[in-house]
């Protein structure tokens, strides 16, 4: 697994119930996803396609600490995907599949320049 990113959950990020919104941690890891898969990659263009297999295995506190991590990369023509996890100590809390795509500066689909790419 290549960690991406950390980040604490704040005030801002909790609901009445004092777990944190699905939609901020939505946000979270599409931002996450989208570092990676350009980091990955190398293109300069690249877009989230999509998110599936969302699920939230547990709460996520006030004060947490979530560590972002991508996994099973796999290699397409003009697309890119591979598994986003987020772990709070040593507990699996949200998972999902991603597929992100590359485009040209029209956001027209277009191949990936895999010689650019770095296996991280």
């Amino acid at each position: 697994m290549f960690k991406i990113t950390s980040k604490m959950c704040l005030n801002g990020d909790v609901g009445i119930h004092g777990n944190m919104f699905g939609g901020r941690m939505l946000s979270l890891m599409d931002e996450s996803a989208a570092i990676y898969a350009k980091l990955y990659t190398g293109e300069e263009h690249i877009v989230s396609r999509k998110f599936s297999g969302v699920e939230f295995h547990s709460p996520v506190k006030l004060g947490d600490i979530l560590e972002v991590y991508a996994t099973n990369p796999k290699r397409g023509n003009t697309s890119f995907s591979f598994d986003i996890v987020v772990v709070v100590g040593s507990t699996r809390r949200f998972e999902a599949a991603c597929v992100f795509v590359a485009v040209d500066r029209n956001g027209n689909k277009k191949s990936i320049d895999w010689s650019k790419a770095k296996e991280i």
